[in-house]
């Protein structure tokens, strides 16, 4: 089981602030940044960390992505929406990927030093009643 995720950052100021932003809908906060480092959680548990890299082809590694878990579908509209208002670039908007499973529904986008940043809900629509 996987603990937590750290990823460096050329832009440390502005990806706390990003991060500070488009991990709120989620109900993640910054609950300590020491300028070295910038940790995001609930309560204590600290899930999400950012640190300084300072020579950006540094601070991405090809082909990895990090996939945060989003309790339902408007979250995941939420998060992808205010992470494009933050300067994030589209990959691919909230939607479902019955290729992936037949619950899957997310989206994903790129962040400020490019790590692909994916929100998902196995969560299921309830049919009209």
């Amino acid at each position: 089981m996987i603990s937590h995720i750290s990823l460096g950052t050329s832009r440390y100021a502005e990806a706390v602030a990003f991060y500070s932003q488009v991990l709120a809908p989620l109900g993640l906060k910054l609950l300590r940044d020491t300028g070295a480092e910038a940790a995001f959680g609930t309560g204590s548990q600290w899930c999400f960390f950012l640190y300084p890299v300072a020579a950006p082809e540094q601070v991405t590694a090809k082909g990895t992505h990090v996939a945060f878990d989003a309790p339902s579908r408007e979250q995941v509209h939420a998060v992808h929406e205010t992470a494009l208002q933050s300067a994030a670039s589209d990959v691919f908007s909230p939607r479902r990927r019955p290729d992936i499973s037949e619950t899957y529904f997310g989206a994903m986008f790129k962040d400020l030093d490019g790590h692909a940043v994916e929100v998902l809900t196995n969560a299921i629509e309830e049919p009209c009643k």
